[in-house]
């Protein structure tokens, strides 16, 4: 497994994997299922800490359809095309750009074709976007379990850290479709810079200035 892939599977499944097992065991918790005990966590053998992570990336798997979900409400309708018309915008004075929102897919594939570090890079963003929705989606469930807790236990301090979840669960979806954003107008920039001819769209300003002054004494 290569670093790029690494790094990809690290933020979009192993680390809200992990907040997802928190939620689940604080849950179970809460019912008097299971009991927390600090000793075992920290005594853990490196097969049971390998074992984790592989629940944890399964997790993070699974759920990642419902926080896809849950992100679509926040994101507002139109996201990508506006990024586009955005883009177009800032460049239309020197460039007539055709393509669409929905040929995201095919620009960013054509850009993996042509440099597969530079494409690790962008899709870096996206990993980042979906890891934050993620741990959205998990901050979610513990508010909920803090609710559950104050409802069964009348405890007025799980009325905070609900309150406190909720808000950083609110944070997160918004940083999740920030990061979105950065991917997309990323692979629109790379598409845009394959275009320009270095050439003509820089010119050293001596060269320029003396090749003035020649064509006035030819006049």
């Amino acid at each position: 497994m290569n670093l790029r892939l690494g790094i990809y599977e690290v933020f979009s499944r192993i680390v809200p994997g992990g907040l997802y097992i928190v939620a689940v065991a604080q849950f179970l918790f809460i019912l008097g299922i299971v009991d927390l005990d600090p000793e075992i966590i920290n005594n853990l053998s490196l097969a049971a800490s390998i074992g984790l992570v592989v629940v944890a990336y399964i997790l993070g798997g699974a759920f990642d359809i419902f926080s896809l979900a849950f992100f679509r409400l926040f994101k507002k309708r139109g996201f990508s095309n506006r990024i586009l018309a955005e883009f177009k915008t800032d460049h239309a004075d020197r460039w007539r750009i055709d393509f669409s929102d929905g040929d995201l897919p095919i620009l960013f594939a054509y850009i993996r074709t042509k440099n597969l570090e530079l494409a690790g890079e962008l899709d870096r963003h996206n990993a980042v976007s979906i890891m934050l929705r993620n741990v959205s989606l998990g901050l979610l469930l513990m508010a909920v379990n803090s609710l559950i807790r104050f409802l069964m236990y009348r405890d007025p301090v799980s009325v905070f850290i609900s309150g406190s979840m909720l808000v950083l669960s609110l944070l997160m979806i918004r940083e999740s479709i920030k990061f979105r954003g950065f991917f997309y107008k990323g692979v629109y920039e790379t598409i845009l810079a394959y275009r320009v001819d270095l050439e003509t769209a820089i010119r050293p300003v001596r060269h320029a200035m003396r090749r003035s002054k020649t064509e006035k004494i030819n006049e």
